[in-house]
């Protein structure tokens, strides 16, 4: 089954971060504090950040962040706010009947199979699921009950191989509207920015792909050869 694909602007997450290993403990100290202090929220859900390893390690005792969403970055006693950045997300829908890692295998699945056009996202360094707590939660306590797992990702250009990671980054279609395939430098009001082979979309990039022990640009070519013709623009 394919994930619903969501877009988000900026989201504010106002709560407690605290040991994913005592989730249930983190989340009873955070409606603690709420009570005693509430802040406005942005809708009625609940939602929990949970990190794990990506260029870096995920902190061990802070693998996790409760709470609720918040219209902005908001200051308030007993609690932090973590923003995460404007993306898209494929959501899953998880019973949680079968366990809240029931979901794993579908997602990393659906990862592997798109990974020539998109990767998960990171923030400083680590990866993030959202777990979504809305009406279809039911309090957790029913055969039927689900969590949404929002599962962040970004684009790569399918020209250039470019992360696009942002909506700057995105060029555009004939009518205006953004392109899910092509960056902004390859791709403008419906064509191509250049008319160019693949041989001279290699050399192109060539400084992009340059590392510093590189002993020729052979190997950076290598390199690109490895991505370029599976990209949608060059795929025979």
């Amino acid at each position: 089954m394919q994930p619903k694909i969501i877009k988000k602007d900026k989201l504010y997450i106002t709560g407690l971060t605290g040991d994913g290993g005592k989730t249930g403990e983190v989340w009873n100290e955070f409606d603690s504090r709420f009570k005693e202090n509430l802040f406005t929220k942005a809708d009625e859900n609940g939602y929990e950040i949970r990190f794990y390893d990506g260029e870096k390690s995920a902190p061990q005792h802070g693998d996790v962040h409760v709470g609720f969403l918040a219209e902005s970055e908001i200051t308030a006693d007993g609690f932090t706010t973590i923003v995460l950045p404007a993306s898209e997300y494929a959501v899953f829908d998880v019973y949680v009947a079968k366990g809240y890692d029931s979901g794993n295998d579908e997602m990393n699945t659906w990862l592997a199979d798109n990974a020539r056009l998109l990767k998960g996202r990171e923030i400083d360094g680590n990866g993030f699921i959202i777990e979504h707590y809305n009406e279809k939660f039911k309090d957790g306590n029913q055969p039927d009950s689900i969590v949404e797992m929002w599962l962040p990702f970004y684009h790569f250009c399918q020209s250039c191989y470019m992360p696009m990671t942002a909506p700057e980054k995105f060029g555009t279609e004939a009518d205006g509207s953004p392109s899910n395939d092509y960056c902004c430098y390859c791709y403008a009001d419906g064509d191509f920015t250049t008319k160019q082979t693949l041989e001279e979309a290699v050399d192109g990039n060539l400084q992009f792909w340059r590392k510093e022990n590189d002993k020729s640009d052979d190997e950076a070519r290598a390199r690109i050869m490895e991505v370029f013709p599976k990209l949608k623009r060059w795929a025979k």
